[in-house]
């Protein structure tokens, strides 16, 4: 990522409102920002009700601390894909963060779905499953805590959907290792957040576009909670 791209005019509000309110929780010593949200959610959200929790997440990131979630507005999308699939589902999502898109696609997807979810920060893996155990989902997303690329190569089965959620240089990498170890199915869709131009992701676009195994569609957003302008990069699997 190259952070110039952050401080154009477009996203030069955004920046400068986020780098403050991450300045004053460092002089502050407060905790990490996931840890706030999931402390917020305990507050006021309905447990066993994952639309208050996303609702109540979203209140955090508009009136509180931004929130690197998939957000109000790409989460319909998110959510118009996973409906697409049938019942038993498995999902793969790189980068947890706070559990939003875990629950979001646990809670469309329904009983016969699976998430598992790969974050390599602990406080995020903590605070999304804090987050999920309250939305009573539990049984359907799992955490694993560690790097992608030591994490990626000891699943089993196959994926139905793959979220690419975490490092935005990791996304051609980490996508690269599932193929190779055979862990997305054939039909199967990746869904690749934040591919806009301010995040740089040629390299990713270009292979998904051009290695001749997907077929691609790209969705116009705005990055979560802003109105910077941002991407969703929708892959469908033909090997």
């Amino acid at each position: 990522m190259q952070l110039w791209r952050f401080l154009t005019p477009n996203a030069l509000g955004f920046t400068l409102k986020n780098a403050a309110h991450a300045l004053i929780d460092k002089i502050t010593g407060a905790p990490p920002r996931v840890t706030l949200a999931a402390e917020y959610v305990a507050r006021h959200a309905r447990a066993g009700d994952p639309e208050s929790l996303l609702r109540t997440l979203d209140r955090f990131a508009l009136e509180e601390r931004w929130l690197m979630s998939v957000g109000p507005e790409k989460g319909p999308l998110v959510s118009e894909l996973a409906e697409r699939l049938p019942n038993e589902v498995r999902v793969l999502e790189l980068g947890a963060y706070c559990g939003y898109s875990s629950i979001l696609i646990a809670h469309t997807l329904g009983q016969g779905a699976t998430v598992v979810s790969i974050e390599v920060d602990a406080a995020a893996v903590a605070s999304a499953r804090r987050n999920v155990a309250m939305a009573g989902l539990s049984r359907r997303v799992s955490f694993l805590h560690g790097p992608s690329s030591e994490l990626i190569p000891g699943l089993d089965g196959q994926f139905d959907l793959v979220f690419l959620d975490h490092w935005k240089d990791l996304y051609k990498k980490d996508l690269q290792l599932i193929e190779e170890h055979r862990l997305l199915k054939p039909g199967g869709i990746v869904v690749a957040d934040n591919v806009g131009a301010i995040f740089n992701p040629d390299e990713y676009l270009e292979y998904v576009r051009g290695c001749g195994r997907y077929q691609s569609e790209h969705r116009l957003a705005t990055i979560e909670y802003t109105s910077v302008p941002d991407a969703v990069e929708i892959s469908v699997y033909r090997p």
